[in-house]
């Protein structure tokens, strides 16, 4: 299904932006009458496609750390019983985003002239997203919002944490490998070009690994606006791959096959369906809905095909254990607990336990990231060093015979 970018004015006449998947335009704009926008433009999203609308949503985005802040304020003053508006009205206040705010005001607008709480906030999707929009609708239908709202505040809370930790773990990482790539430009620039005219003194033919070293010398030093326009171009070509449906599958099949990365994205992956998964069932979405939520929230295009092949499975009346044991992304520890779920009628329960089990997997894994590819980047610095070191002194521990063949 197509994308497409909107801008369109509400009720109270504020801008509101946004990119959403539709069959056509003209069905979009209908949808956005219907909702009570006044559409103002409607264009198709292309595929690795740049608008000016893209980056000043990308400017103005609203951060994930925003809508935690909303969502835990939101939930205490609920708790604590104040209205709706006054709630929305007080966090309109706060040192938030133009987009944010724009958005809260737009939802009290919404809420003033009749709307449900979640039709509101589903006018904004480019702040809210399914997830959010499906759990705060399930509280309101089945009346327990407010255990809606505390489940949404802890998984983002644990997305966050996730978010955070891996950070921070792969700090130092990015580290070495920084200054590994500084040291190779520095040598490449600097130190190869005074070694090339020390051996050019002597008129030998040179080792290949030293013809090699000073032809990359050169290049980088003679050709360097080529070098940045190569780079530029595979980043460019990269991100066009990957925002067409086929290449972010492919990509996304990747991240579950790359050392220690692999492993940990899997982890993630499974934490995270099972937290969402149970709140929107313990909410009280039918287990096909859930499903359908879960697949376009999970940011794995991979990952998501299984969850929307269970789906189906769902629909024609598999059980869920049995559906996820065909799949390739669900541990057995999933898939026994699941069906323990089943078969005691607490599917929810079983769910959030092994997504807190795999809570702890993932800590493990992040806590132990730098033992784990400190021998990937051993090899990494290891390699590099024995490259130029047999680059540079192979000519000189072989210096006689250069010498004989220069005189």
């Amino acid at each position: 299904m197509p994308k497409f970018s909107y801008k369109a004015r509400d009720s109270k006449g504020l801008l509101v932006t946004g990119e959403v998947d539709a069959e056509t335009g003209e069905a979009l704009q209908e949808s956005l009458s219907q909702r009570g926008f006044i559409p103002l433009g409607v264009h198709e999203v292309k595929a690795g496609g740049f608008s000016l609308d893209a980056i000043e949503n990308w400017w103005n985005g609203v951060k994930q750390e925003e809508i935690m802040v909303f969502t835990r304020q939101f939930y205490t003053l609920f708790r604590a019983g104040v209205s709706i508006d006054t709630i929305l009205a007080t966090l309109a206040k706060q040192g938030m985003g133009k987009l944010m705010r724009q958005a809260i005001d737009g939802i009290r607008s919404e809420v003033s002239s009749g709307s449900s709480l979640s039709q509101s906030f589903r006018k904004y999707p480019l702040v809210f997203n399914e997830l959010y929009c499906s759990m705060m609708a399930a509280g309101e239908e089945a009346g327990i919002l407010e255990q809606s709202l505390a489940e949404l505040v802890k998984l983002i809370e644990k997305e966050e944490s996730i978010k955070r930790n891996i950070k921070s773990a792969t700090l130092y990482p990015k580290i070495v490998v920084g200054v590994m790539i500084l040291s190779v430009g520095v040598l490449m620039t600097f130190v190869v070009p005074k070694f090339e005219v020390f051996f050019a003194h002597y008129k030998a033919e040179l080792p290949l690994p030293t013809r090699l070293l000073m032809g990359i010398s050169h290049f980088v030093r003679d050709y360097w606006w080529l070098t940045g326009l190569m780079i530029g171009t595979a980043i460019f070509l990269f991100h066009r791959y990957a925002s067409t449906r086929s290449g972010k599958f492919q990509i996304d099949q990747l991240r579950y096959s790359v050392p220690v990365f692999g492993d940990l994205n899997l982890k993630v992956a499974n934490a995270r369906f099972g937290h969402i998964l149970s709140a929107l069932y313990k909410s009280g979405l039918p287990m096909a809905r859930s499903l359908e939520v879960v697949a376009n929230v999970i940011d794995n295009e991979a990952f998501a095909m299984e969850v929307r092949q269970i789906c189906v499975d769902i629909r024609r009346g598999s059980g869920l254990a049995n559906s996820m044991q065909q799949r390739r992304y669900f541990p057995v520890v999933v898939i026994e607990t699941t069906a323990v779920g089943e078969r005691a009628g607490s599917l929810d329960e079983m769910l959030s336990a092994v997504a807190e089990h795999f809570d702890l997997e993932v800590a493990h894994t992040i806590k132990n990231l730098t033992t784990l590819l400190e021998p990937l980047m051993l090899v990494g610095i290891f390699g590099m060093v024995t490259l130029m070191a047999l680059a540079i002194f192979l000519p000189i521990w072989s210096m006689s015979s250069v010498v004989n063949g220069g005189t």
